[in-house]
């Protein structure tokens, strides 16, 4: 039960964190107005700078109406008010920098790109109804709504990213970025499922409460549990977040992984060894003494089956403090002197513990240690 338990929270944290910067490659639609007057009268124009060509003179002398045609060039759609009027309407309340709502709020681009856009997805409406013109990135047509004597245009232009888009240190390096719910749409996941994750750890069983059972204390337990996290989480999420996107760190950035998952699996060891001081009882009986842990189960050990006892010191084996020794000698400067620090130490630690011989030649060792 203590590995199920720390089983299933590492499974929804590690889920939980590749929802939340898993990536939609689904084409969008951008939305955006278009001045034609004004657009005419910046032809052949580029920064500020004026760069005069024979294309630009030609468009820029034509009557309005031909310059659209000419421009748009067969790709100019009439639509009506009822499907289109609020779009229209909401787009051009963008470009001016004025109020949106929330639900148009929620399509502007995640960045602080300058121009004022609205995202959707392909098979939203109403744009959805315009997929057989707009089928391969960049593909852009014109929309035009006649309201009175005046006519508005929209541009739709269809965007798809791809993994090539996303670079380590930046993320998506493509412009303008989609808003975050369309380019990461399981975000809102993420939280749920870690909590969940959590809720499961707190509400399966926990040990007995025998008095007799000598066991660690359940703080120092979540303590340790707690630890192993700090180390999992970020050293599992960091590939990914400086990639931008969970499937492109392995396209994209793969060396992450060799730099940062080994500290993760270490975070995992870790949840191990608290999974096993989780489960680790010892209960004296008047016959028997009982140990039990989750990977060798419940043990029971007769008194009349016991030869003898006696406390025990465990030290490193010689060998590694000579290698140890070595390795700070092999050393200069404050390396040797870190070095032989660390020998010191290693020649000097020891561990106790209890010794317990059976009759049949077989011994058993408790170790007398802190888990912090």
């Amino acid at each position: 039960m203590e590995l199920w338990r720390r089983l299933i929270l590492l499974v929804c944290v590690c889920a939980g964190i590749f929802l939340f910067f898993y990536v939609s490659l689904s084409p969008l639609v951008i939305a955006e107005p278009v001045d034609f007057a004004e657009k005419q009268k910046k032809e052949g124009t580029y920064m500020g700078f004026r760069l005069p060509s024979e294309k630009a003179e030609l468009l820029s002398r034509m009557p309005l109406r031909e310059y659209i045609a000419e421009t748009t060039k067969g790709r100019l759609f009439s639509v009506d008010a009822k499907d289109w009027g609020e779009l229209f309407s909401a787009a051009s309340a963008v470009k001016q920098g004025l109020p949106a709502s929330k639900e148009w709020q929620q399509r502007l681009p995640s960045d602080q790109y300058p121009m004022k856009l609205l995202f959707f997805r392909a098979d939203e409406q109403p744009v959805k109804g315009f997929s057989e013109q707009l089928r391969e990135d960049n593909d852009r047509i014109f929309l035009s709504l006649r309201e009175g004597a005046e006519t508005e245009y929209l541009k739709l232009e269809l965007r798809a990213y791809k993994d090539e888009d996303f670079h380590p240190g930046s993320g998506l390096s493509d412009y303008p970025r989609p808003p975050g719910s369309m380019l990461y749409p399981l975000r809102k996941h993420s939280l749920g499922l870690i909590i969940f994750g959590l809720g499961l750890y707190i509400i399966l069983p926990w040990p007995g409460t025998d008095h007799r059972a000598i066991r660690y204390a359940r703080w120092r337990i979540i303590l340790g549990d707690i630890l192993s996290f700090v180390v999992i989480a970020p050293f599992f999420a960091f590939p990914f977040l400086i990639t931008g996107g969970a499937l492109q760190a392995f396209t994209q950035a793969w060396p992450l992984f060799l730099f940062f998952w080994p500290l993760f699996f270490m975070g995992i060891w870790l949840l191990v060894i608290a999974a096993w001081f989780a489960g680790f009882s010892i209960t004296v009986t008047g016959d028997r003494l009982k140990i039990s842990t989750y990977n060798r189960g419940k043990r029971a050990f007769p008194y009349k089956d016991m030869e003898s006892f006696q406390p025990v010191l465990f030290k490193p084996p010689r060998w590694l403090i000579l290698l140890s020794w070595l390795a700070a000698l092999s050393g200069k400067g404050s390396t040797r002197i870190g070095g032989s620090g660390r020998a010191i130490i290693l020649n000097s630690s020891a561990s106790g513990s209890l010794c317990i011989r059976m009759k049949n030649g077989a011994e058993i060792f408790i170790a007398v240690t802190d888990m912090m």
